[in-house]
């Protein structure tokens, strides 16, 4: 278990104490209804609440200390009084990480990070050896609460996704996690809300491996050597599909080929290494060839990865295929952008047998700025559906798949916009073919879903 000093925190962040912590200080949370007895419970002001308001209660679940801006008196609690808890905090997460000597990998891109940190830890040995993100904890908070875990009795190495939606977000981020080896997976529309073009989404992701310690590889597919910030990267291991004959990069490659068989993926690194794993979509494959290409150069062999990527299962909500009463349902709403619902449509055509007819519900993709009605009508122009197909779309940007749809040629009424899900999970009760379900978190789709058995394949 991670122990923290009084002094060293004095040190970290210029704080004063109100009293000397009288036991040992075992780590950090922002939450008094999780808190484990010994941790430091950080006072963060938030839009919606300030964590001062909770000071009794964190004292009375047995926190060490607390982290804050104004210190409660009438409590006995030790509190370390800074400027800006949150700043205080994140410093103390950069400078405990740079006190470890294991390898710390980051992973960061427009599409698939968590599944992708999920995997490399995996090939990296797992836990309790390698400590990883829990869950898409990858923003200002999420990223300080994992680095001050970092245990050096009991961790060997580390992946720490980073995920932002605004620009200088993931400066803050890098600095925290100072990689020694970082993978950008996509650069691909997101966030435009705030990023503006997909220029600024590339300058965001470029950061993280631009963090990268001396010597360290910057692990990323061709596809982002479009924008200039991944051509100044110092150490760059890029990974290049083998039909791809002629790359103009600067850097050591990686060529990759992807074989889609009924119920696995094949995949091959150079040409001559092939590794299997359960089939996933052709996104997935992308990224398990760029956390293969990293496992191998830290120095895991390829009968253990091949080993490793057999114990691998798919993050929750990100491609699974349930069974959900006569329907065969293809689950992926975590979270939505172009290149991602593209990659998902494309996975489940693929997937699921030709004889059924498919019912599509799509969430609207968040977050897209001013060319969001742009993105969804060509959403609804690429929809291959059949006759006996037909799709709903929840969303402010529904009516936008709708006249695309319509514009190339799908009838009326095959494509229709519902303002909630209720509509649809009556059509699904009956439905008998294969479903798809992806949208943005907000939408809540899996709430359609009754109790499912999962099926074996992924994506």
């Amino acid at each position: 278990m991670t122990a923290f000093s009084s002094s060293q925190l004095v040190t970290w962040t210029g704080g004063r104490w109100t009293a000397p912590p009288v036991q040992p200080l075992t780590g950090f949370t922002m939450d008094s209804r999780q808190l484990r007895p010994g941790q430091v419970f950080v006072a963060l002001r938030t839009a919606k609440r300030d964590g001062h308001d909770f000071l009794p209660q964190a004292a009375a679940a047995g926190a060490g200390a607390a982290l804050v801006a104004s210190a409660n008196p009438a409590l006995a609690l030790p509190q370390l009084v800074v400027t800006d808890p949150l700043a205080a905090f994140q410093t103390i997460a950069r400078e405990h990480r740079s006190e470890f000597h294991g390898t710390v990998v980051g992973v960061t891109g427009s599409v698939g990070k968590t599944s992708t940190k999920d995997l490399l830890t995996v090939l990296l040995g797992g836990a309790p050896g390698v400590l990883a993100t829990e869950g898409n904890l990858n923003n200002h908070i999420g990223v300080p609460l994992t680095l001050t875990r970092l245990d050096p009795a009991v961790h060997r190495a580390a992946v720490i996704e980073a995920g932002i939606n605004a620009p200088g977000e993931m400066a803050t981020l890098a600095a925290m996690i100072e990689p020694d080896h970082a993978v950008v997976t996509l650069v691909a529309p997101a966030h435009l809300e705030k990023l503006g073009a997909i220029e600024n989404v590339a300058a965001e992701k470029a950061t993280l491996p631009a963090f990268t310690r001396r010597g360290g590889l910057q692990v990323f597919p061709v596809s982002c050597w479009a924008f200039e910030e991944f051509q100044l990267l110092a150490n760059p291991l890029i990974l290049v599909p083998e039909q791809e004959d002629e790359v103009c990069v600067t850097g050591r490659t990686v060529k990759f080929g992807v074989v889609q068989r009924p119920e696995r993926t094949e995949l091959k690194l150079d040409g001559r290494r092939t590794f299997n794993l359960r089939r996933v979509s052709g996104g997935m494959a992308q990224n398990t060839a760029l956390a293969l290409a990293l496992a191998s150069e830290l120095g895991v062999d390829d009968a253990t990865l091949q080993a490793r990527l057999e114990r691998w299962t798919p993050s929750k909500w990100r491609g699974e295929l349930r069974q959900s009463g006569a329907a065969t349902v293809y689950c992926d709403f975590y979270n939505a952008n172009p290149a991602s619902m593209s990659d998902a449509i494309d996975a489940f055509n693929e997937m699921v047998g030709e004889d059924r007819p498919r019912l599509y519900v799509l969430g609207c993709m968040e977050e897209l700025g001013a060319e969001a009605a742009m993105f969804h009508h060509a959403l609804g122009r690429a929809l291959r559906l059949r006759p006996q197909d037909r799709a709903f779309v929840i969303g402010d940007h529904a009516a936008a798949v709708c006249a695309g749809a319509t514009e190339a040629g799908r009838p009326a009424g095959q494509v229709q916009a519902v303002n909630a899900i209720e509509p649809v999970r009556a059509v699904l009760a009956n439905f008998t073919g294969s479903v798809f379900l992806k949208g943005s978190r907000r939408y809540q789709l899996e709430t359609l879903l009754e109790p499912a058995q999962p099926v074996t394949a992924h994506a």
